[in-house]
């Protein structure tokens, strides 16, 4: 029975990694966007919202002035604080 739809070839090889970097490169660079806007907006709250936060003023400056490359186990992923 004839769906009306041509099916598709898996990309593989070159065009396959190819595509898979592109894609990757383009999920980083949005993670480094994503991040340093978030540090823009964790240096813009006042102090009692830090508190709410269960920060203070200089866990906030530490963590804003990583570069915006560094993504690891910082302030922003860090879950719940002790």
């Amino acid at each position: 029975m004839a769906t009306g739809f041509k099916q598709r070839t898996p990309i593989t090889g070159t065009a396959y990694t190819v595509r898979r970097a592109r894609f990757d490169w383009a999920r980083l660079l949005q993670t480094w966007i994503i991040v340093a806007r978030q540090r823009r907006h964790l240096a813009g709250l006042n102090d009692h919202l830090l508190k709410d936060l269960g920060l203070s003023r200089a866990d906030v400056e530490a963590e804003v002035r990583r570069p915006f490359w560094d993504v690891g186990s910082g302030l922003l992923n860090r879950g719940e604080r002790a």
